[in-house]
């Protein structure tokens, strides 16, 4: 017998129990049996529970530990895929769209590493509003076609926001592994 089957056989041991039946004779247990007892029956299905989850886990007790994910890398049938539109969008679901082409065990390239790339190499600036720091436009940017609109919040601040067209998408896709260069550079 394989663990796993040793864990479902006890289970099933467990769970007959905590129904107030002898696992081994199929008989009903007496009401006055200490396994009757309210206390002890919450017991057993809160061990049965616990089983199946370390059942349902391949035999690992506990969470299973996730693989860790490789750094951002992003080859250029990938960044073919990537979804590209002439509505402008704004840097998060840039973000997005590239996430959906890469490998599960790659890291995403967040909006942010993406926006303070473009502050960088001079597409955007920071600027204060409304005692709040921003990511605006440059004319370089505004050439490269991000615009800076003003927004409002779901709880009704406004904001500025950065959108990208087409041009802009596509240039950001263009250099997604120089920003990830970048970036790697400045965390050594």
């Amino acid at each position: 017998m394989t663990e796993l089957e040793t864990m479902q056989h006890a289970k099933n041991y467990t769970d007959k129990l905590a129904n107030g039946i002898d696992p081994l004779t199929e008989e009903v247990i007496k009401d006055d049996s200490v396994i009757n007892n309210v206390r002890i029956s919450r017991c057993l299905f809160y061990v049965s529970n616990v089983l199946q989850d370390v059942i349902n886990n391949g035999g690992v007790v506990g969470k299973t530990i996730k693989p860790q994910k490789i750094s951002f890398s992003i080859t250029e049938e990938q960044c073919a895929k990537i979804l590209v539109t002439h509505e402008p969008v704004g840097v998060s679901i840039i973000s997005k769209r590239i996430g959906e082409v890469l490998a599960g065990n790659v890291k995403t390239l967040p909006a942010t590493y993406i926006s303070n790339w473009l502050v960088d190499n001079g597409y955007l600036t920071e600027n204060i509003y409304s005692n709040k720091k921003y990511k605006v436009t440059t004319p370089k940017g505004e050439q490269l076609g991000i615009v800076t609109v003003d927004s409002v919040s779901r709880e009704g601040v406004p904001y500025k926001k950065n959108v990208y067209d087409i041009n802009a998408q596509k240039f950001i896709i263009e250099n997604l592994n120089k920003i990830a260069a970048d970036i790697t550079a400045k965390q050594i």
